[in-house]
């Protein structure tokens, strides 16, 4: 034995973050505020069959009278940023008629988030639309572009002030293919020509949205910054060494992670990265189902919906979309899971490969959690807990999860310590 043989290092280093990290969570106007009864989603739910667990969205959260409790929960642990989206139904319920009483709430909404002090980003688009709009063809009418556009000018006059960073999109790639290719989404369509259709016609919406952002709000003491939420995948070929998966993987991650960006190079201030999930490409051509390899057939730890849970993915994407050499920020990120010990493992591992990017050199600013709340989680119904603040949908009583704190005294020191690393094993208790 030898006695005098190098013991192994055991780092105590702590994580710094930059100065001026935003640390904030997310939310969505249709699946936190209730009963949107003006919008598409509203209608779809109405029909049986069309959520996984019969539910309707019904007063959700109810998060549009709760929300300044719910934002103090966020800054009594710390972040300092809010994602949050604005429900178009609410503003224009009928068309070309503003609703005054619903844009000054949602002032009040964004005067709240800034007396807290929070830097505020808002999503213009997050899936929902009026229903005077889907009632003449949604995204499949050119129309639809120019009334979008219309209804970000006035927000934008009227909210411009609040709003620091602007999402004008939340991932059109999911939008496209849950409710044009898979028909999971209003308006039910399986159809590949209107998908490409409605695809062009968001594109048409960001660039012109951009563009009357930064007519409005840009003057010499500020400029507007304005990007999209792209929910980006994390491709790898499941035989490393076949050319045919290699192939494969080069294809599908242009489609899916860089073809928007490509169609609208010039109409982004920063990249928003939604990050959920990690695929392993099997090219089996005779068994077209199977194009994407099933994760759960090796055991991996996944979420209570199924999605992998794959930290060094997030690392993977941001080095790719840094190519467009654009600041990022990681616009959602979360798990559904009601073990909270598999949030605070997810939240650790992967702000870990946020800080490794980041010191790769990319530009990161801000990392946004999915979801500050328990939330209506689309056709999927309230199964899911995304929340890092548990709901109560009897008496709506909020009970914040341990996996708020953690996260709360990441954000307090702006770095993971040595410390909170414990919770990347299973079993650790927060105390």
């Amino acid at each position: 034995m030898n006695l005098n043989k190098e013991q192994p290092r055991h780092e105590h280093r702590t994580l710094n973050f930059p100065p001026g990290f935003l640390w904030g969570s997310s939310t969505s106007a249709h699946q936190v505020e209730g009963n949107n009864k003006n919008n598409d989603w509203w209608a779809w739910e109405q029909a049986t069959g069309h959520i996984t667990d019969g539910s309707t969205s019904g007063a959700t959260s109810g998060h549009y009278e709760r929300y300044k409790e719910d934002f103090k929960l966020a800054k009594d642990n710390h972040q300092n940023a809010h994602r949050l989206s604005i429900e178009w139904s609410r503003i224009e319920p009928k068309e070309g008629e503003w609703d005054r009483k619903e844009i000054e709430h949602y002032r009040e909404v964004l005067m709240d988030l800034k007396e807290k002090g929070f830097t505020v980003m808002l999503t213009l688009h997050h899936f929902t639309l009026p229903k005077w709009i889907s009632d003449k063809g949604g995204w499949e009418r050119r129309s639809t572009v120019r009334a979008f556009v219309h209804f970000v000018e006035y927000v934008a006059k009227e909210l411009g002030q609040y709003v620091d960073l602007w999402v004008t999109i939340n991932e059109p790639n999911v939008y496209t293919s849950q409710s044009y290719i898979e028909g999971l989404w209003p308006p039910g369509k399986k159809n590949i020509f209107k998908s490409l259709l409605v695809f062009l016609n968001l594109t048409r919406a960001h660039r012109a949205s951009y563009l009357v952002l930064h007519r409005l709000l840009d003057n010499k003491t500020k400029q507007v910054e304005v990007g999209i939420a792209k929910n980006a995948i994390s491709f790898e070929p499941y035989r490393r060494h076949t050319f045919i998966d290699m192939f494969f993987v080069r294809l599908v991650d242009w489609f899916w992670n860089h073809l928007f960006f490509n169609r609208t190079k010039r109409y982004h201030d920063f990249i928003g990265i939604n990050y959920y999930f990690h695929y392993r490409v099997k090219f089996v051509p005779k068994i077209s189902k199977q194009l994407f390899f099933e994760v759960h057939n090796e055991n991996r730890e996944v979420s209570d919906v199924g999605w992998e849970t794959f930290p060094p993915g997030i690392f993977q994407v941001i080095q790719d979309l840094a190519s467009y050499k654009k600041p990022i920020y990681i616009t959602e990120n979360g798990i559904a899971a009601v073990n909270d010990d598999k949030r605070i493992r997810f939240i650790v591992g992967h702000l870990k490969e946020v800080y490794h990017a980041i010191e790769s050199g990319v530009d990161v600013r801000g990392y946004f959690h999915w979801s500050l709340l328990d939330n209506f989680e689309w056709e999927k119904g309230f199964e899911p807990r995304f929340g890092l603040v548990e709901v109560d949908y009897e008496t709506m009583a909020r009970i914040p999860r341990p996996s708020l704190k953690v996260y709360g005294e990441i954000a307090k020191n702006n770095a993971i310590n040595h410390d909170t690393l414990r919770f990347l094993g299973h079993g650790a208790e927060v105390r």
